[in-house]
This record gives structure tokens, C-alpha cells and sequence, in this order.
């Protein structure tokens, strides 16, 4: 017979799950542990009873689908008995927890052994249903996630390893560092980690093809694999290089030891299908904790490494030292001050304008990102921009450089300026953003403009990655107005191909063939080959990089509509640009002229010699800091015993407190010793710089100078 307080609750699940109520209370009953025991039945969850003992009350026969196991083998068994014993210790938390707070409810996840050894992952709910006259226990409601579990290990495995040779990747390589580093930070514990990368390997693919390159790979890391065994983490860190850790060794010169061994894997040649290919390695290490604790630096430093290694020449290998080139030291600041450099204020947008070659009319400027660095002075995109698409914040400084785009083109068309078009560069990776065209577009309608004053200037690059996308795109940004540009034509591989399937509205020849138009024949035909392509296809044509009127001249009389370059304009301020704009005309300009009537930096007296010195020259001294970065070879061009002019292809900031060493060769094979301060700087002609350098000296150290400097010029000169 039932109770009052069972009658109450058969009563109030009755009606709660509208059951046929016939007023008697123990049909009733039936009826509802029948229909409950058919849904139990055919669940995929399993519905379980224990005792605050623990001991198994109830299960429901879902369970033998999942660990093999019947309801009658586990009823009356302790359920911790099915447990691992971190797993036991978890789960007894939880039931704790539920019994001190029976309101409250337990969720978790374990892996459950079957009969048979396989490992079926769960998740499960804990509840005290204690109270509950029909239950009396604590519920535990759990089912099978296998399937999903085996999903994300598979989509993580995907995620952290590579295709090709199924090593681990640089993502599996950043954890695996970061593992270690956060194990062992207080112990004795050390370990390297080792670049390495095929010399050579890109001219492998060029010229024998990716699958045989992809055969060379495997065979590289079946050569590794050998030689590490499975204790050491070996992985293919990008396409030709791959990454290694070894650990744990006592002394320094272990570690070289393993380093020569692994170059001497390279000594016997690879079989490929037919070829037998000779190889050599660069690599580069950096040591934990003795160079650096931090994961990020520690590989950054091995690459730096790998770098000096590949510019000493092949099968080399480079311990991490501070004493690194400049132009790498360089590089390391400014990924390091990247991404803080917009909410610092420190790009600006320079414009350069491109002119109707006949009429010299300003059909439309080129927006060019500059880098104001605090320490390196103006920095250009060929020193940042591969920084910027390394680390994805090419999308933001992108959109940034739209937005100022906008609110300056804004700013001239309220001052009265004519309307042209403005040119702004894209790469591949801001091009396959997911909302490209929405943003683009989103950008130019909060300055409410016409989007037809922007061109689009794209690379090759672009197409070859994903053409589909590409193709959408570009119609979509045509559909509103802005013209497509592509950019350094002629230096690809499959240029006409992409004329032929893609709408492209305007082509920039290549500053490569315009600088060597009067010179070389093949960069003759080539230009003129790409301005009657263009005229035929009835495209808009660019010619970059003019820089003498020898060269306009040329294009002129080949009929090209129209071109850009130093002989016009250098790239300069907006401030400065609209001040041209107002002329409506750029004029050229003869760069001879300019330079003559520039202004003179000397305050001394100089030698100018005979012909370049090259000269060796470190940065020894910034501000707060002491320190050795290597050095450079400059070329000197004049010097006195107060000061010289050298030119070198790295940018170095005009800094008083940025002192400079230099190695002058003297006679008898021996070097003077110089330090000086930069006090100016120029850009010249193919990306190079020259600087006015004062030095710094007592009155003895003048005098010992000048007698070196008489000497040195006196044997240049062939004097007696």
C-alpha cells in the first residue's frame, strides 16, 4: 500500500507528465514505471542510483552499450572500483560537494575503461536526490562523448601537426616550449633549441618540382627521426626548415657536439626518384634558460641565429650571442614595437603622385605607409610590412591606413582640390580576410565618399592562393566603383593567365624594367611588349620607378599613357602633397639639379677619396644601454679628422646618443679605431643611405687620427 506523502508524489507526477489518472493510485503507478522503463530502455544516457557509500543502486541498461558491462555486474559493486585514482579523487569531490550542498549540481568528464581495454570518454551530472521518497540516492545522469572527444583530438592533431611528414608543427613546437618552460622554471634544467634549415631547398622545387621536393622532405626527416630517436621533439617548423630541442645536457659543448653530428647528416647525398642530390644545412640554436626564458624570444633568437648562419655561407651553424648583425637587431625591435606603433601614433601615410606623361596632369597619388620609429628614425615597408603579415596585424594597420585615407582625400575635396583617384597597396592576407569588401566599403561610407576614388593595388599573390575568392571579390568591389590595380607586373610567373580570367582594370609595369630600359634588351622588349598588351586589351597602364628623362622619353615614345617616380615626386606628407594637388600639374624634375642645390651638411673640411673604403662599423652605445650588436660593412665615401660620410643599406637613426664605432683599414694591414655620432642622413638611389658621421675624440686621439688619415689617403693616392 502506498503512503500519504508516495500518493502525493505519484499524484503530482501524474499530472505533471499527463498521465491517464483512474484514481487508483497503484495502477497508476504501473503505469508510469512501465512508460518510464520503456524511455529508460531505449536512452542513450545512462541513469544512475548510488549510495553516499557509493554502492551502485540502480543503472540503467544503457550502460552496456557504452563499457560493455550489464546492469546486473555493476548493481551492488562500489562505483569507485570502475575509477582511475585521479579519477576517483575528482569524483568523490564532487559527490561531497552535493551531499553538503544538495541543491546544488555537479557536472565533469571522465575516461571509463570497458571489458576489453577501450577507453570511452563520458560527461556526467551529479544531483542529491536524497529527499525524494522515490529515489532516496544521488542521481548521476552520464553519456558517451566518444565520438566528439575523438573529433577535437583529431581536429587538434590536425591543428599541431603537418601534413606532409606528420611531425609536429610550429604551434605544437610554441607549447612544447612553453610546457617545458613552465615545468622546470625553478629547477636546474636546460635545453636547446635547434633551426635548421635545407639550402638551397627553393631551387629544388623550381627546378625538379614540389613532389620530388616533398620526397627530399621525408627523406630529411626519416634522417632526423634516426638520429634522435623518439626521446628529443623533432618539427617541421615551414616548409624547408625544421625545429629540434634537445635537452637536459651538462655542459655547453655537449649540446655543439649534437649540432655537428646533425650537419653531418647532410654528408651523404640524397636518392631522389633519379637524382642524386648533394645537401647542406644552416642552423641556428638558442639555449634555455642562458639566452632567454620566454618561448617567443627563444625561438625568435634560434632564427636569428639560423640567419647569420645562412649569411656566413652553407652547412653552418650559430650559437645565439648578443653580438648579432645590426640590420637582424633591427628587425627584432621593430616586431617587438609593432603592434603598439598605431595607439602610439607613429605610421603616417605619404602620397606620391602618378602623372599623364604627355600633359604631366596628376591623374591619381599612391598611398604609401611610413614608419616613424622613436629610435630608427622613418622606417619603410620593406622593412615591416613581411613583419606586419607574419603576425596578422597587417588587417589592422590596414584599416588604419583606409581610415586615413579617407579622412585626408575627405580633407582635399573640401578644400576645392580637383577629384583623383587614390591608390592603396593590399597583400594577399588582408585580400582573403573574411569581410574584405564589407569593411573596405563600411570604412569609405562612415566618410561618406563616392568609392570610385580608390584603386585597389593587388600583387600576383592574391590569385594564386584563391582564385575563386579573388574573382568574387574583385567584381565586388568593381560593382561599387573601385578600380583594380596590379601591381609589380611582369616579375610573376603567370601574369598573362591571370589578364585572361580576371578583370583587372589597371597594370603597374615593374620599376625592375623601366631602370634597366636604356640598358638591357630584354627589359626594352618587355616594356614595350606590356604597353602594347595594354593598349590592346584596353587597359590602363603605369610605369613605376621612373627616375631620368631618358627613361620618360622612352616610354613617351612607346606611347605609355601614364607613370610615377623620383624624376616627378618623391613620396611625401599629405600636408605637402595637397600643396602640389593645387598645382593640378607635377612637373619633372631633373634629380642632377636637386641634388646640387641641396643642402650642404658638412661643417668640415673632408678628403674626398679616390674610391669607396669599406670600413666595418658597430653600434656600440643607445641610450641607457651598453652593448655590442655587431657590426655592418659601410663604404666610406669622404673623411677629415673631425667627421665622415659613409653609405650603407640599413637605416640608422640621426641620434646623438647613438654611438658608432668604426674599423678604418689603415696601411700595413692594421685598422684605426674610430667613434662618432650620426648627425644626418639621406636616402639615395637602390634603397641605400648615407650619413654624416662627427666624431667624438680627445685632442691626442685628433692628432694620432690625422696622422693615420695622411697615410691612408697618401698610399690611395699613389703619392710618393
Amino acid at each position: 500500500m502506498l503512503n500519504e506523502d508516495m500518493k502525493k508524489s505519484y499524484k503530482d507526477l501524474v499530472e505533471a507528465h499527463d498521465f491517464a489518472h483512474t484514481g487508483n493510485w497503484e495502477m497508476d503507478m504501473i503505469q508510469i514505471q512501465k512508460r518510464f522503463q520503456v524511455l529508460v530502455q531505449q536512452s542513450s544516457d545512462v541513469f544512475e542510483i548510488i549510495s553516499p557509500d557509493f554502492t551502485i543502486q540502480y543503472i540503467s541498461p544503457a550502460v552496456e552499450k557504452i563499457i560493455g558491462y550489464t546492469p546486473e555486474e555493476r548493481i551492488g559493486k562500489n562505483a569507485l572500483e570502475f575509477l582511475e585514482m585521479e579519477q576517483k579523487q575528482e569524483f568523490i569531490k564532487m559527490v561531497d560537494y552535493v551531499l553538503e550542498c544538495p541543491e546544488e549540481r555537479m557536472q565533469g568528464d571522465l575516461a571509463l575503461k570497458d571489458q576489453n581495454g577501450k577507453v570511452s570518454y563520458l560527461t556526467y551530472t551529479i544531483s542529491n536526490q536524497l529527499q525524494e521518497p522515490s529515489i532516496r540516492g544521488i542521481v548521476i545522469n552520464w553519456r558517451d562523448i566518444t565520438d566528439r572527444i575523438e573529433n577535437q583530438k583529431q581536429i587538434e592533431y590536425i591543428a599541431t601537426h603537418d601534413e606532409l611528414t606528420k611531425l609536429p608543427n610550429r604551434v605544437a613546437l610554441k607549447k612544447k616550449i612553453c610546457q617545458l618552460c613552465e615545468e622546470n622554471a625553478d629547477l636546474n634544467y636546460n635545453f636547446a633549441l635547434i633551426m635548421l634549415d635545407i639550402d638551397g631547398f627553393r631551387y629544388i622545387n623550381d627546378a625538379l618540382g614540389y613532389q620530388l621536393g616533398d620526397q627530399l622532405i621525408i627523406q630529411v626527416k626519416s634522417r632526423l627521426q634516426g638520429f634522435l630517436g623518439e626521446n628529443e621533439f623533432l618539427c617541421r617548423y615551414t616548409g624547408d626548415q625544421f625545429a629540434i630541442i634537445i635537452q637536459n645536457m651538462n655542459q655547453s659543448w655537449e649540446y655543439e657536439q649534437v649540432v655537428k653530428k646533425i650537419a653531418m647528416l647532410f654528408k651523404d647525398a640524397y636518392k631522389v626518384d633519379l637524382y642524386e642530390l648533394d645537401m647542406t644545412v644552416s642552423l641556428g640554436i638558442s639555449m634555455y634558460p642562458h639566452d632567454e626564458r620566454d618561448p617567443d624570444l627563444l625561438i625568435n633568437y634560434a632564427n636569428i641565429s639560423l640567419l647569420r648562419s645562412k649569411h656566413e655561407g652553407k652547412n653552418r651553424y650559430k650559437f645565439y650571442s648578443s653580438e648579432i648583425g645590426i640590420q637582424i637587431y633591427k628587425q627584432v625591435v621593430l616586431r617587438n614595437d609593432l603592434l603598439k606603433a598605431i595607439e602610439r601614433k607613429q605610421f603616417q601615410v605619404y602620397y606620391q603622385a602618378q602623372v599623364e606623361l604627355e600633359s604631366s596632369d596628376i591623374l591619381a597619388a599612391e598611398a604609401l605607409i611610413r614608419w616613424d620609429h622613436p629610435e630608427w628614425g622613418m622606417v619603410s615597408p620593406n622593412e615591416f610590412i613581411s613583419l606586419a603579415e607574419e603576425t596578422g596585424f597587417i588587417i589592422n594597420l590596414g584599416n588604419w591606413m583606409l581610415n586615413e585615407v579617407c579622412k585626408t582625400y575627405k580633407s582635399w575635396m573640401e578644400q576645392g582640390m580637383a577629384p583623383i583617384k587614390v591608390s592603396v597597396n593590399y597583400s594577399s592576407i588582408q585580400f582573403f580576410e573574411k569581410n574584405f569588401v564589407d569593411n573596405i566599403i563600411t570604412i569609405i561610407n562612415q566618410y561618406e565618399l563616392n568609392p570610385h576614388f580608390l584603386i585597389m593595388e593587388i600583387t600576383e599573390s592574391v590569385f594564386m592562393k584563391n582564385p575563386e575568392k579573388a574573382i568574387v571579390d574583385i567584381k565586388r568591389l568593381q560593382y561599387q566603383g573601385i578600380q583594380v590595380a596590379l601591381d609589380d607586373f611582369g616579375t610573376g610567373f603567370s601574369s598573362l593567365s591571370y589578364l585572361n580570367s580576371f578583370n583587372i582594370d589597371i597594370l603597374k609595369i615593374d620599376r625592375s624594367f623601366i631602370k634597366n630600359v636604356m640598358m638591357d634588351d630584354a627589359s626594352t622588349i618587355i616594356t614595350r611588349s606590356v604597353i602594347d598588351l595594354a593598349q590592346e586589351l584596353r587597359i590602363k597602364l603605369v610605369a613605376e620607378g621612373i627616375e631620368n628623362q631618358e627613361q620618360l622619353k622612352y616610354l613617351k615614345g612607346a606611347n605609355c599613357y601614364s607613370g610615377q617616380g623620383y624624376l616627378y615626386n618623391k613620396p611625401m606628407p599629405s600636408d605637402e602633397f595637397v600643396q602640389l594637388l593645387a598645382k593640378k600639374k607635377c612637373l619633372p624634375t631633373q634629380l642632377l639639379n636637386e641634388k646640387k642645390t641641396g643642402k650642404e651638411h658638412r661643417k668640415y673640411l673632408r678628403i674626398k677619396l679616390p674610391k669607396l673604403l669599406e670600413a666595418d662599423m658597430s653600434i656600440r652605445k643607445r641610450p641607457e644601454q651598453n652593448f655590442n650588436v655587431g657590426s655592418v660593412k659601410v663604404e666610406v665615401k669622404n673623411i677629415s679628422s673631425e667627421g665622415l660620410c659613409f653609405a650603407a643599406g640599413v637605416r640608422l637613426p640621426v641620434n646623438n646618443e647613438l654611438q658608432l664605432e668604426f674599423l678604418i683599414p689603415t696601411k700595413d694591414g692594421k685598422e684605426a679605431k674610430i667613434c662618432g655620432y650620426p648627425v644626418w642622413a639621406q636616402e639615395t638611389e637602390n634603397s641605400w643611405y648615407e650619413y654624416g658621421v662627427e666624431f667624438d675624440h680627445s685632442p691626442s686621439e685628433k692628432i694620432d687620427l690625422t696622422m693615420e688619415l695622411y697615410s691612408l689617403c697618401k698610399e690611395m693616392y699613389n703619392y710618393n
